[in-house]
């Protein structure tokens, strides 16, 4: 079974998204092994420049990222609705070893190193989303995907 692993900068500050997020880890678990890791932020309080602070962030992405497909999270990235989605996702799962790993920074963005490494810069839409609702947003997208895949009625 594929394991989709989603790093995320930051902690959930709204049980209303934590509540979300687990939902569709439950749900999503009927496809795939999914995890969310929840990495600290560097604090702007640090003394270190918004430079040296994606640095140290970065670091800690690197840290966790292990084997496997890399998708970055970033407003510049492609975008795809939904059925191309499914239809990428499908693609990947022949390609990536048995592991997709999605990588979403904190508010400040992330590390050019980050996005560098990335084997796909995806964007979620032409709008912002706060770093937090964009790991609700792309797990029910991964929930969305996977249910297109095995002709469900939830993305009908």
């Amino acid at each position: 079974m594929l394991k989709v692993r989603i790093i995320a900068l930051g902690k959930n500050k709204g049980d209303w998204i934590e509540g979300g997020c687990q939902h569709f880890l439950k749900l999503l678990s009927r496809y795939a092994r999914p995890e969310l890791v929840e990495l600290p932020t560097v604090r702007a309080t640090s003394g270190l420049s918004p430079k040296e602070i994606l640095k140290k962030e970065a670091a800690a992405i690197d840290k966790h990222l292990g084997t496997g497909m890399v998708v970055v999270l970033s407003d510049r990235g492609d975008k795809f609705d939904s059925h191309a989605f499914a239809k990428r996702l499908e693609q990947w799962q022949v390609t990536c070893g048995g592991t997709i790993q999605f990588v979403i920074g904190s508010a400040r963005g992330l590390d050019e190193s980050v996005l560098g490494r990335a084997d796909l810069v995806l964007s979620l839409s032409e709008m912002t989303f706060s770093h937090q609702l964009v790991r609700l947003v792309l797990l029910e997208q991964l929930y969305r995907a996977f249910s297109i895949l095995h002709n469900t009625d939830y993305h009908k």
